[in-house]
């Protein structure tokens, strides 16, 4: 790994561990806060997941930062598999009316893809006018600051997109569920790119009220 961060204070560290030998590990404290550098290196997965939903620092630290992040393309393909099956499953005509049941397996083929392309272009949208922004708007003074560091941590700041499927299957007319969703998405962006960044909750909420309006104008311009 290039960089260690301290998943209690952001500051670097030079290793997270000390291995004097093949049974002996000893983990490292941050020389800024005097805490363990990382001890979710010793924490099961399932913990770290709670965490995450929790929005705690420490664990958004841990996969940002301390751990090999190899999984974002993987992410960004299920969240438009699921974004796009919510906007569709959202559409009232497809309930309404009646088809011959091969036009209507065609249409319905049709519509996911063009749902797909729609969620596509508005995940890419808006991705992109926060790293742009985002990137500019903080010193480059280390590597953490990275344009990649700030994609991969809008990358998993939308992981609240995942419940937009099991929400479908289960509370499909609740519309307090999709309004939870929506509000821990918001969150989510908001804590990831505060442990990213160090900007303030309000410079950041400003930027993605501002980003997800324009992102929605150029949608609309563009379709």
């Amino acid at each position: 790994m290039n960089e260690i961060v301290c998943v209690h204070c952001g500051a670097n560290n030079p290793s997270i561990y000390k291995q004097f030998s093949n049974e002996i590990i000893k983990l490292t404290k941050c020389g800024s806060c005097d805490k363990l550098v990382d001890e979710y290196v010793e924490t099961e997965y399932s913990i770290i997941v709670i965490d995450m939903l929790l929005l705690r620092k420490e664990a958004l630290r841990h996969v940002l930062f301390n751990s090999n992040l190899k999984i974002a393309w993987k992410l960004i393909v299920l969240y438009i598999l699921c974004d796009a099956y919510e906007k569709m499953a959202s559409q009232k005509h497809f309930r309404s009316k009646s088809y011959k049941p091969d036009m209507f397996i065609n249409e319905l083929e049709l519509n996911f893809y063009f749902m797909c392309i729609k969620s596509f272009l508005e995940y890419f949208i808006f991705a992109t006018l926060i790293v742009v922004i985002l990137y500019h708007s903080q010193e480059k003074s280390t590597k953490r600051f990275s344009s990649k560091n700030l994609f991969n941590s809008i990358v998993l700041a939308s992981y609240g997109k995942l419940f937009m499927l099991p929400v479908l299957v289960w509370s499909k007319d609740d519309e307090y569920c999709d309004i939870l969703i929506i509000l821990f998405i918001f969150l989510s962006q908001l804590q990831v790119i505060r442990v990213t960044t160090k900007l303030s909750s309000l410079f950041i909420t400003i930027i993605l009220i501002v980003i997800s309006e324009l992102g929605y104008l150029l949608l609309q311009y563009i379709m």
